[in-house]
């Protein structure tokens, strides 16, 4: 019978949480793929607008693939048992994947950050506000410099360096409960204030009240990830204790996935236009409506119901828009036909004429200007 761990035995693939770590890092990861992907759908296909937010996206998705395969790979040396029943022949392996997440993780979760400012930063070409587009490139640059020497930490953790991916290796490393505390302090510190950071600029965007309320609920779900952190940063008390670092690992993939996730949904609007409003990325009529204005002014004659079958034998026609004509003039084009024009549409005396009224309306410039940037910013 094949052994999942390398070097182990049937009872040790029974007390191992492999089936656990194999379920998060399935699952998560492909439901991230379907919203990463509805998200590409939405921005190119719909608004035919991809911007450096989505690229940095996708990078991210690439590194929440990549970090759950190595969370697999180092299921197969180990990692899902208890310190002490390890194979003692595995430990290199195990410890030269594990090495190897390190800045992919970091990387994974820098990029779903920095992707959230530029799209704030999108948002605010509809309403520029120069102070405030300040205070996000502080916010991202401290993210990118927190984050890369959290990075440079993890790889040069220890001295030599290759000690981290050979721990037999002679020499020294630094107190992983520091590394980790410190490490996740710079992530839920970036946490909390970049997913707080739009809400004063939400507050002031010209929608209805009711878009804008879900739209900053939509928002703080993104504290979820800091949860997430949160919950990471509790398993390094239990790595103190056991040294196993499972559920440290594991609730790095929650984490990562559940962050790009989050990050993806406020794109999806133009994808349920009736929960969103119809809010499009289009000032001017779609082409269903343009059809349907088009046909009205190409009618030339009235909507005529034949007595005794109501069948119209015209297409409609003696349309009315209201667009400031007098109305008694209209009445009288409409019904008040001259019998030259009887005889052309062949209506006769005991037909019943139908009027249609199309009230059209022209939103305001301004506001649908700024509804169409908001709908492609996001």
């Amino acid at each position: 019978m094949t052994l999942w761990i390398h070097n182990g035995s049937q009872q040790l693939d029974e007390i191992s949480d492999y089936r656990t770590i194999l379920g998060v890092c399935i699952a998560l990861p492909i439901l991230m793929v379907v919203i990463v992907g509805m998200r590409a759908y939405t921005r190119i296909k719909l608004l035919h607008s991809i911007g450096l937010d989505d690229w940095i996206i996708f990078f991210s998705t690439l590194c929440a693939i990549i970090y759950a395969g190595l969370c697999i790979g180092q299921s197969t040396w180990g990692l899902g048992l208890p310190l002490s029943l390890r194979p003692k022949d595995n430990i290199n392996q195990y410890s030269v994947i594990n090495f190897a997440g390190r800045p992919i993780y970091m990387f994974g979760i820098l990029g779903f950050k920095v992707a959230l400012c530029w799209a704030y930063l999108r948002i605010l070409k509809a309403s520029p506000n120069p102070r405030y587009k300040i205070l996000i490139y502080v916010v991202m640059a401290g993210a990118i410099i927190g984050h890369v020497a959290g990075t440079f930490v993890l790889i040069f953790q220890c001295s030599p360096p290759r000690k981290s991916w050979q721990p037999l290796t002679s020499g020294h490393c630094l107190s992983n409960d520091a590394t980790f505390y410190g490490l996740a302090t710079i992530t839920i510190f970036f946490d909390i204030v970049i997913f707080f950071l739009p809400i004063p600029l939400l507050v002031k965007l010209n929608i209805n009240n009711k878009k804008k309320i879900a739209l900053i609920c939509v928002f703080l779900l993104g504290l979820l990830t800091t949860v997430c952190s949160i919950l990471r940063m509790i398993q390094i008390i239990s790595i103190a204790k056991t040294g196993n670092s499972t559920m440290l690992v594991l609730w790095g993939v929650i984490e990562l996935n559940v962050g790009i996730i989050l990050t993806c949904i406020p794109t999806l609007g133009p994808l349920f236009p009736s929960l969103t409003g119809g809010t499009t990325n289009n000032t001017t009529p779609s082409a269903h409506n343009a059809y349907q204005l088009s046909a009205l002014r190409a009618h030339k004659g009235p909507t005529v119901i034949q007595s005794g079958n109501a069948k119209p034998s015209r297409p409609l026609a003696g349309t009315t828009l209201a667009n400031g004509s007098n109305s008694s003039s209209s009445q009288e084009e409409i019904l008040g036909l001259k019998a030259s024009e009887a005889a052309l549409y062949g209506i006769r005396d005991d037909d019943i004429l139908k009027t249609t009224e199309v009230r059209v309306s022209i939103d305001d410039p301004e506001r649908a200007a700024s509804r169409a940037q908001t709908a492609r910013a996001w």
